[in-house]
């Protein structure tokens, strides 16, 4: 998803500053009802916790989410899903000229996979589409 930006710095800052204390913007309730799943089928649940993403160096955690890698110039950060799932997932974001580019990446493990992400994906798409338009908002 690629959203348009008028305030870069803003747009950093508001992403560093995701999880932990500041929640996930809006949407923090839907997170956590996906944690407490998480959690009755035997992941690590909605951690929650007092760090930021810009508090984190990489390989710390971050709600259910572990941070991978980021850069400051360009601006990236890429951060892997620690729930219980039938495969894997990377959410990243990108700052590319005026753009900030949200990607989520889901890397099936079989058919259960496939069925998971395509069933859930009107869902995600929604969720991520108001998370990307909150940060590029900045503010």
């Amino acid at each position: 998803m690629i959203f348009p930006l008028k305030d870069i710095s803003q747009v950093q800052y508001k992403l560093l500053g995701i999880g932990g204390r500041t929640g996930w913007y809006g949407s923090t309730w839907l997170w956590k009802i996906r944690g407490g799943l998480d959690k009755l089928l035997g992941g690590v649940g909605f951690r929650g916790g007092d760090k930021t993403l810009g508090e984190l160096q990489k390989g710390e955690v971050l709600d259910f989410w572990r941070l991978k890698e980021r850069k400051e110039q360009p601006f990236y950060v890429q951060l892997e899903a620690e729930m219980k799932l039938p495969g894997k997932v990377c959410l990243e974001w990108k700052i590319e000229g005026n753009k900030l580019i949200q990607r989520i990446q889901f890397y099936p493990a079989g058919i259960w996979g496939k069925v998971y992400w395509y069933g859930m994906q009107p869902a995600h798409r929604l969720i991520f589409w108001h998370l990307g338009q909150t940060i590029a908002k900045g503010k």
